[in-house]
């Protein structure tokens, strides 16, 4: 609830709600509606309360398991298109983004998707009991500068769902949430561009929320996991949701300010395989060593058995 709470505010950054407002839109007394303000409060948020006025959020810092706060220059969730069910988000976040009817940071979000998408042509399974969105950024940036994104979102999703579980939520490069050491979330990245600039880009977000355990294939039930398996309980789907735009925004914020190097320490932090043998395949090939770390450009640094330091750009990790 005290997220539905948030969501509200952020749609309404700088301005007063009334907290009569608040209570009468969620059903629940002013005094509960005190309560979630106070609790969000402690979460690092910072709220102003004026008798008469409402409540009004100043900042969306976030202390604990979040980012860092960064200058606010998007707001994620500013525009959204909520589907039933649809092919794909990102098909439709790419079609709309190039006809010029969704502004930055606009989402689309389905309760079901029927060809969702994951890397290198992979099938996502998108059933309802998740989150299946996606974003459409328009950032003055290279191709090159771009491709982090991904590492960028991971981690934010991440620093979001740890707000729901006690147990570590982990990020394994290039684009996944691990719960458990299973896959629970994952970040595809298409692009738009025009010679080496960015037209858009579309950020393709699905979290397994409340998903069971039929709702996956058999070939993927050692693989992956949800909230739902991991906890045995289910999440508010609006709470989720309103967690990762927090956590994305600042993320996006922070690295159009720094770039990767401002965010590279926490996603070490949370990186599953750092400092661990790892085996990558990349390029038709399989690379075998330690996980040195990722550079300040979003690659994966490996030290080969032979002693060599080897940079990779793109490939998919695997422990030993």
């Amino acid at each position: 609830m005290k997220y539905r709470i948030l969501s509200k505010l952020q749609q309404n950054q700088g301005e007063w709600v009334s907290g009569a407002e608040l209570a009468r839109e969620l059903g629940i007394s002013r005094t509960a509606v005190w309560k979630h303000i106070d609790s969000l409060r402690k979460e690092g948020y910072r709220i102003t309360a004026i008798p008469n006025q409402g409540y009004r959020l100043e900042d969306e810092g976030c202390e604990g398991p979040g980012l860092e706060p960064g200058p606010r220059k998007v707001r994620f969730g500013s525009q959204r298109l909520q589907l039933d069910e649809t092919s794909s988000t990102n098909t439709v976040a790419w079609e709309m983004a190039d006809q010029g009817r969704l502004a930055e940071g606009g989402i689309v979000i389905a309760a079901r998707q029927t060809q969702g998408k994951g890397r290198r042509g992979r099938r996502w399974e998108s059933p309802a009991g998740g989150l299946w969105l996606s974003i459409v950024l328009y950032p003055e940036l290279q191709v090159r500068d771009v491709v982090p994104l991904s590492l960028v979102f991971a981690l934010a999703v991440a620093c979001a769902l740890q707000r729901f579980i006690t147990a570590p939520v982990k990020v394994k490069w290039p684009n996944d949430v691990l719960l458990g050491g299973k896959k629970v979330a994952g970040i595809l990245l298409e692009i738009n561009t025009e010679f080496d600039m960015i037209k858009y880009v579309v950020a393709g977000i699905g979290v397994n929320v409340n998903l069971r355990a039929e709702d996956l294939p058999a070939a993927l039930r050692d693989q992956a996991t949800s909230l739902y398996l991991e906890t045995g309980q289910e999440f508010d789907l609006e709470a989720v949701l309103s967690a990762i735009l927090a956590e994305l925004e600042k993320a996006y914020a922070r690295y159009l300010e720094t770039g990767f190097k401002g965010l590279r320490r926490q996603f070490m932090e949370r990186c599953a395989h750092f400092g661990q043998p790892v085996t990558v395949h990349t390029q038709g090939r399989d690379l075998s060593g330690i996980d040195q770390g990722i550079d300040d450009h979003g690659c994966l640094r490996l030290k080969l058995k032979d002693g060599r330091l080897v940079r990779v750009t793109a490939g998919d990790v695997m422990p030993g």
